[in-house]
């Protein structure tokens, strides 16, 4: 008998991988909800001069929808806008990679070959009035 309330006492400590019976083990942790995607549109407006230098005078500003990056609770999008240079000539349009977390932009890089930004829809992004 005194084995018997052992094993079960036991059994109440174990963890979801213990061989115990389903009833027996502790419940594994709920992982947490998926955060919603980003704004980007208002991530652009807010953080322009953090994406293209201020004085390049970025205009036409487009962006992509955010999409889940490899690394967990990671964004990514792409913003592309028409800069101009120091001396005030026209420069092609700049792509920007973005990385996304918690509703911050927490890199950004000239646009590769591999980010896949040449595919991907873009939408303008208004300014706010």
């Amino acid at each position: 008998m005194g084995l018997l309330s052992a094993l079960l006492l036991t059994g109440c400590a174990a963890d979801s991988n213990a061989r115990l019976p389903a009833f027996m083990r502790a419940k594994a942790p709920e992982p947490p909800p998926p955060e919603a995607a980003p704004d980007v549109a208002l991530l652009v407006r807010k953080n322009l001069d953090m994406i293209f230098v201020a004085t390049t005078l970025p205009r036409d500003l487009e962006a992509t929808s955010a999409r889940h990056a490899d690394a967990g609770d990671t964004w990514t999008a792409c913003v592309r806008a028409q800069i101009t240079s120091a001396s005030g000539t026209a420069l092609r349009r700049q792509t920007y990679r973005l990385m996304i977390r918690h509703n911050e932009i927490i890199d950004r890089r000239r646009a590769a070959a591999g980010d896949d930004c040449v595919s991907e829809d873009y939408k303008a992004v208004l300014p706010t009035k």
